[in-house]
């Protein structure tokens, strides 16, 4: 009641209440529509929807009408004020229509919606029909279609299984005396469970014996055709979930063109049988139907009078410009594996690029691909052109998706830029091309003037330009002071990312780094992603990787110099401290024990790392084992030394006894040399005194 408030405030109107219940067994409901009814109509419940709304209609004097029922109000009425206030407008309309939300759950977040014709003129012979999901006849065209919705939480916390059994109940025992009125076999079927197979079938046998019907000869005025032609969709839609994909084509060769289809029925039919051949893997005949589904929606979409006139409350799922682009991908997926890119390329042309971004993210990559590899330019510029703001300016999402067409195995990145580079564009990202592709020094330098006088930066998708700086010998602070530190960080993942194909020139790439760009937070945060893709890949070599490990652990030690107090970091790192900083600060200590020949600090820092950081333990593993085989190594020449030492003392020994003094000293200053801790040499110069 109180979402209606404000239009009895301020439109001349009255609000009707009908009473189905009554004084003596109201739950309080009858006293509070009392408070703001115009007029309280008490009406005996008889299993007659139509009739109990037909007693309010009645008695209504206004030039429109408007229903809702007790477990739905409003949002927003402002809309209806606007309209209802304005005769010049109301005027050209017949009836209108609002957006119901059915909500599942009672936090609001689950619902299904429906365009609702529930307001239209008022005349003599308005009436509501059918005692069950009974509708408003006739309704004038055209509708106005508004924006206004409606909350509906009727069905939560209920069984339907009541209401259902209830309704079937009234339709049946309806069809007995109407057996070809079309609404109420739709309705029929469309109540029914279709979970299990035994109830698919019940719903099918409803649906063919009511189209029997609706065909009969003892039909001499076959009316509500839109409902004949539901039931006829039923049935297809039936054999469908059964994987009966013949049987469906059969229904739609048999019925179909008794209808003269409206452009909803034709999208509802042409999904119904897009499934159908798509699940028989026949998709050139699919394509047809595609074609056929998204010329109606579109002209339904642009004609929303038109839309809301033709919709129903059946397959609404089926028919809008989402499900087409659902179609479109099935699709696009099958004509990519199979490198059908002129298909990807004629469909693309209904895909609405500007007024949808989750489809242009969705498919742009894909329609680029196919563009590129048909060499269809003309197809580039004029989807240019249909993406492009007031400023000449792409969305960030076409340059991310050419970045990423680059690195696929199958395509020359260096003929993709030059296709890009070609179209006639003022955006940053189609000059960066241009850069990209220029072999000559001097027209480098012009285009990147140009490009700082764009105020060009690296952030995405620009991040090639860093690379192309960095590989040209030029520091790139300009391209990266002036973005956020997140556009940074997002940019450095993705120069990260085109390293993680060719890793093996990461060393090589970060020197120039460091050679170019002087020391900052930024540099030394990519450096550290950079090293950190390096060293922890198992694709390179463990020799290779042992080379890097001090850069590596630098570059995240500088980096976290700039994030953290320094007294963090020294001693025992503290735990505040990401894990991943704690290993490296203990690697560095490491690798400084190993220089200094303390190994057993050498080993116990690379423990204490690994403790910090699991990710770590290849990588420890392997300087473990490289040192035990360097210490077995050791261990085996000792053992030779010692034995050829043995040897020459037993020489120098026989020389001593037999009173020789030539040569000897010089040959026990030797083997000193040789095995320094030997103790039996200091006993050889005792007798070489001696002599």
């Amino acid at each position: 009641m109180n979402s209606l408030l404000p239009i009895l405030n301020q439109v001349p109107s009255e609000l009707i209440i009908v009473d189905t219940v009554g004084i003596e067994d109201s739950d309080g409901s009858l006293q509070v529509a009392t408070k703001y009814a115009d007029l309280v109509i008490p009406y005996e419940w008889t299993n007659d929807f139509a009739a109990a709304r037909n007693v309010g209609l009645k008695r209504g004097r206004g030039k429109w009408f408007m229903f809702l029922d007790d477990d739905e109000w409003f949002d927003d009425v402002s809309e209806l004020i606007t309209f209802f206030n304005n005769e010049k407008e109301y005027s050209k309309y017949g009836s209108l229509s609002y957006i119901r939300k059915n909500y599942s759950n009672i936090e609001g977040t689950s619902y299904s919606k429906n365009i609702e014709t529930r307001c239209v003129r008022l005349t003599e012979n308005t009436e509501f029909k059918s005692p069950i999901h009974e509708y408003l006849s006739p309704i004038y065209i055209p509708t106005k279609a508004t924006k206004v919705f409606m909350h509906h939480f009727g069905y939560v916390g209920k069984s339907l299984e009541g209401k259902l059994e209830r309704n079937e109940s009234i339709m049946y025992k309806e069809l007995e005396s109407s057996p070809y009125d079309m609404h109420l076999w739709a309705q029929l079927v469309a109540g029914m469970k279709k979970d299990t197979k035994e109830e698919r079938e019940i719903a099918f046998r409803t649906a063919k014996e009511g189209l029997t019907n609706f065909f009969s000869e003892d039909n001499k005025n076959p009316t509500n055709k839109n409902d004949a032609f539901t039931l006829m969709c039923y049935m297809i839609n039936i054999h469908l979930i059964d994987d009966n994909w013949e049987e469906a084509l059969a229904i739609k060769d048999k019925y179909a063109r008794e209808f003269k289809q409206s452009q909803y029925q034709k999208c509802v039919l042409d999904q119904l049988i897009f499934l159908t051949l798509t699940s028989m893997e026949r998709f050139s005949e699919a394509n047809s139907y595609l074609e056929d589904y998204m010329v109606n929606i579109q002209w339904l979409v642009a004609h929303p009078s038109k839309f809301v006139n033709q919709s129903s409350a059946y397959f609404r799922d089926l028919v809008s410009i989402e499900m087409g682009i659902k179609m479109i991908v099935k699709i696009f997926i099958k004509a990519l594996a199979e490198k059908n890119y002129r298909t990807i390329i004629h469909f693309a042309r209904y895909i609405p690029w500007k007024d949808d971004l989750d489809s242009t993210v969705r498919l742009l990559g894909t329609v680029l691909e196919a563009l590129f590899f048909e060499n269809d330019f003309k197809g580039l510029q004029q989807l240019h052109d249909m993406l492009v703001n007031n400023d000449g300016q792409l969305p960030d999402i076409f340059g991310r998706d050419i970045v990423i067409l680059k690195q696929k195995d199958s395509i020359d990145a260096q003929k993709l830029a030059v296709f890009v580079a070609k179209l006639n564009s003022d955006d940053s990202f189609v000059l960066l091309q241009h850069l990209l592709i220029v072999r000559n020094q001097g027209e480098f330098e012009v285009l990147l003037r140009t490009l700082k006088k764009k105020k060009i930066t690296c952030a995405l998708p620009n991040e090639e330009l860093f690379t192309e700086l960095i590989n040209k010998g030029i520091d790139p602070a300009f391209a990266i002071d002036r973005i956020s530190q997140e556009d940074w960080y997002q940019a450095s993942l993705a120069v990260v990312h085109q390293m993680s194909s060719k890793k093996d020139e990461i060393p090589e790439f970060t020197q120039k780094i460091m050679n170019i760009w002087p020391e900052s937070q930024r540099r030394d945060s990519l450096l550290q992603l950079l090293y950190h893709e390096f060293v922890f890949s198992d694709e390179i070599l463990p020799e290779s990787i042992e080379e890097q490990l001090p850069f590596y652990a630098r570059s995240v030690v500088n980096c976290a110099k700039y994030l953290y107090h320094t007294e963090l970091l020294s001693g025992e790192p503290s735990n505040l401290l990401p894990a991943e900083t704690r290993f490296a600060v203990f690697l560095a200590r490491s690798l400084e024990e190993q220089k200094d020949g303390n190994y057993s600090l050498y080993f116990a820092n690379l423990r204490w790392g690994l403790n910090c950081y699991e990710e770590a333990k290849t990588i420890v593993n392997h300087l473990v084992k490289k040192y035990q085989g360097l210490e077995t190594k050791q261990q085996q020449i000792a053992a030779e030394m010692q034995r050829l030492g043995n040897q020459v003392k037993a020489h120098i020994l026989d020389m001593i006894n037999q009173g020789e003094k030539n040569g000897v000293l010089l040959m026990i200053n030797q083997l000193q040399e040789l095995l320094p801790e030997d103790r039996d040499i200091d006993k050889l110069y005792m007798l070489y005194e001696r002599l």
